[in-house]
């Protein structure tokens, strides 16, 4: 029996993802995700490519969730992120500079080669509810995009849950 090539590999990896999204769902409700605190703040992930459930990986999908008068963590990263604001009102701070948004509105992070830092604030009344999406360009040019990713400051509400780190 001669010894599985990776062009072999490249068959059984399709067939297995082939057989995976026959089981896999194209509709996910909101009540199918478990909140999940993160240094960001809490989200409720729709597509990630470690959900097999999902019948596509191509996306990041999640909703953000942040309390009245709070804020989401802030992240250094490549750019290329797009909100869209469900409910709520409030600020985004890119590179320094703030800028404001309500219910309706679309926050397009920039994709700059040298990165970008940005942090939400929820200043309305009421939870800040976004659905957030970038592209799963893993396997090309890995999950930070070509440069660092990094949360430079948890949200408020990981930093009580977690007081050591």
């Amino acid at each position: 029996m001669a010894e599985q090539t990776l062009y072999d590999l490249t068959f059984e990896e399709a067939r297995a993802e082939r057989d995976r999204r026959i089981e896999a769902k194209n509709l996910i409700g909101r009540e199918e995700c478990e909140p999940e605190l993160n240094r960001m703040g809490t989200m409720r992930w729709y597509l990630h490519p470690g959900l097999e459930t999902p019948s596509t990986r191509a996306l990041y999908f999640h909703e953000l969730e942040i309390p009245q008068g709070s804020n989401s963590g802030k992240l250094y990263c490549q750019g290329g992120v797009l909100h869209f604001v469900l409910a709520g009102r409030g600020h985004t701070v890119l590179d320094g500079k703030a800028h404001e948004w309500e219910d309706g509105d679309a926050i397009v992070v920039p994709i700059r080669e040298s990165g970008v830092t940005y942090q939400h604030f929820n200043t309305g009344v009421g939870d800040v509810r976004m659905l957030v999406s970038w592209a799963n360009l893993d396997s090309a040019i890995s999950a930070e995009g070509g440069v660092a990713m990094e949360i430079l400051e948890p949200c408020p509400e990981w930093q009580a849950a977690n007081p050591e780190g």
